[in-house]
């Protein structure tokens, strides 16, 4: 075992037994049997050493989520189930969640980074595999499924902790498997949604289609060959687009309006079409 593997399970072992905020570097110095220089040769301070611990661990659960799929079907319901056992026993058998919670609380940027991009790939990487399992017509409302679930287990597991209650976590998770089964069920019945879901790729496009669409309708909207009504549509587009959210199908109807006012004017005409194509795309998506 190299002197930083040393050092790592030695800390893990004091942060169980001795608990993270008295555990001081110096006793992980004197354990592990490393002097202060070898240890800020690995890590700056105790923030930076639980950094380096929950990525490896993290990283471990991407391995064996990964390794199910290659094993199995995309689409198989059991595959995904089982992807979603496989943090909860990762996080177990490291016993690492208490150490996740204190890293929440850490005045430390590159950690507090880390968590941040951490939890919106979590909530991510769910939604796309409930989209995968379950099917487009859940497209929309992943997102609201994705927080509800991670949301609730993760409460409901701080919570049997702290009133000290024998329950297997395993069963914590079983019990939010099943009830994420019934949100699906509601989902498909009603139109209701929180948060719109966007993949990481729809929200970079959809920065370049708003900044695209402003550049071409900036060209035009002073041009004194429109009508007062044509500006006031062009300036609503404008308007729509910077909002944090678009209202596709409005600006699609918009654009639809715009160019049948606009339609004697062929100059214009490939510049609209350019944004109507836009627009479509974005709504589509």
């Amino acid at each position: 075992m190299s002197k930083k593997e040393k050092i790592i399970e030695v800390a893990k072992q004091l942060f169980r037994t001795k608990g993270y905020h008295e555990t001081a570097i110096q006793d992980i110095l004197e354990q592990s049997k490393v002097s202060k220089g070898t240890f800020y040769n690995y890590f700056s301070s105790k923030s930076q050493l639980i950094l380096y611990i929950i990525q490896k661990v993290d990283a471990k659960v991407e391995e064996q989520q990964n390794m199910l799929l290659q094993e199995g079907n995309l689409y198989d319901k059991q595959i995904f189930y089982s992807q979603l056992r496989v943090k909860h026993s990762i996080y177990g058998t490291e016993k690492i969640s208490e150490l996740y919670n204190i890293s929440l609380g850490e005045n430390d940027e590159g950690l507090q980074k880390y968590m941040a991009e951490s939890h919106y790939k979590e909530l991510n990487w769910l939604a796309e595999r409930l989209i995968e399992v379950y099917g487009n017509e859940i497209v929309e409302s992943a997102m609201d499924l994705s927080t509800h679930f991670i949301g609730g287990l993760g409460y409901q597991f701080r919570y049997s902790d702290q009133m000290k209650l024998n329950i297997n976590s395993s069963d914590i998770l079983d019990y939010n498997i099943l009830r994420l089964e019934k949100n699906i069920e509601i989902t498909k019945r009603t139109n209701q949604i929180l948060f719109p879901y966007k993949s990481p790729n729809a929200v970079d496009n959809q920065e370049k289609a708003k900044s695209k669409i402003q550049r071409l309708l900036n060209k035009v909207i002073n041009d004194y060959e429109f009508s007062q009504e044509e500006k006031e549509i062009i300036s609503f587009i404008l308007d729509e687009t910077q909002n944090s959210y678009i209202r596709w199908g409005v600006c699609e109807g918009a654009i639809r309006q715009l160019k049948i006012l606009s339609s004697s004017q062929s100059s214009y005409e490939h510049l609209f079409n350019e944004v109507f194509n836009i627009i479509k795309k974005q709504k589509n998506i």
